[in-house]
């Protein structure tokens, strides 16, 4: 990286530039005297102390005294951690206040979905998502864009995975992982959209990738509403899900448990990979009253179609018939399902 580059990058953390020659000097020629600093640097004789004083204060630089005084750099890996340190801390609690300033005006519900404009600012909501998913992470986009979330998907083996994509023959070692299930699209239905859902609190949608990232206008869609994520999760699996061809299953017995999901195609999709009866708790409601529940017992049955989703579970010698989020037809909505072997 150029010398021009650094220095504006460091004015961007907020020294200015004769602050950040200062301290880059500094780097170069180890503890030296002002004079020596003014010399290298180019910074004004009649500037140079307050520069130093004002490093000094910030945590760039200390000052070693005696006669002459000696400044000497900070380690860069220390005084950036610290700043990494204090600027997550403070847009925290900026997000707080603002968050406070929005639900006195507008209540507690935050806007359903937001437009994203830029194809990196989609990528990194994309990253976004993998990396505050709790549960389970449903994916449909094209290989391509795909590998630019190797890294974040190889970090989580804690949720499970459902991935479609147009993969070839070979199937790379990032996907060969005990919680991902791979599945190779089914066709027509690919050319709708791309989806990057996490858990029920996040997703992410957007059309086809742009060919040209410079210069063509790309927006994606962004949602942060259970009840527009839960739709969103029907369609994955009905629309593309079930249209495709699962090339890599999941290794059930190999993942950690409890094992707990959100979703119920998802929880009957990782009870296809196992026998039953399974061992289970749901956290849910009862449809009729709405009454929060909590159900112990096993599950020993599953029925899956495009317009039906349910377990039946076992549980102090009755059987209950437990859907998901917004059920009508069942026993019990759930909404949290723990896998507990």
């Amino acid at each position: 990286m150029r010398e021009e580059e650094i220095i504006e990058k460091l004015q961007r953390l907020g020294l200015t530039k004769y602050e950040s020659l200062a301290y880059i000097t500094l780097l170069k020629i180890g503890p030296s005297k002002a004079t020596d600093i003014t010399k290298e640097s180019g910074i004004p004789h009649t500037r140079v102390y307050d520069v130093l004083s004002s490093l000094h204060r910030k945590g760039f630089v200390d000052v070693m005294q005696g006669t002459p005084r000696l400044y000497k750099p900070v380690n860069p890996e220390v005084v950036l951690e610290k700043i990494k340190e204090d600027f997550i801390e403070d847009i925290e609690n900026i997000k707080k206040a603002f968050l406070e300033l929005y639900r006195q005006v507008h209540g507690e519900d935050l806007p359903e979905v937001w437009t994203i404009q830029g194809f990196d600012n989609t990528v990194e909501r994309a990253e976004y998502v993998i990396r505050t998913a709790k549960h389970e992470v449903l994916i449909n986009t094209p290989i391509e864009f795909l590998k630019l979330l190797k890294n974040d998907i190889k970090a989580r083996k804690d949720v499970i995975f459902v991935i479609i994509t147009n993969v070839g023959n070979e199937i790379p070692d990032w996907l060969k992982a005990d919680n991902v299930l791979l599945a190779r699209t089914g066709g027509a239905p690919w050319l709708m959209a791309s989806w990057v859902i996490g858990d029920i609190d996040y997703a992410l949608f957007f059309g086809a990738l742009p060919r040209d990232k410079r210069r063509e206008k790309f927006y994606s869609f962004w949602a942060k509403s259970p009840k527009i994520i839960q739709n969103y999760m029907h369609w994955f699996y009905t629309i593309y899900f079930d249209n495709s061809e699962v090339i890599k299953p999941l290794n059930y017995e190999a993942l950690p448990k409890p094992l707990s999901l959100v979703n119920i195609r998802t929880l009957i999709t990782v009870l296809k990979y196992t026998k039953l009866p399974k061992k289970i708790e749901v956290v849910g409601r009862l449809v009729d009253t709405k009454e929060p529940v909590t159900i112990e017992g096993e599950v020993v049955d599953y029925e899956y179609t495009p317009l039906t989703a349910n377990i039946t579970v076992r549980s102090d010698g009755k059987e209950l018939k437990v859907g998901g989020i917004g059920s009508y037809f069942e026993d019990v909505e759930g909404e949290k399902f723990i896998l507990l072997e």
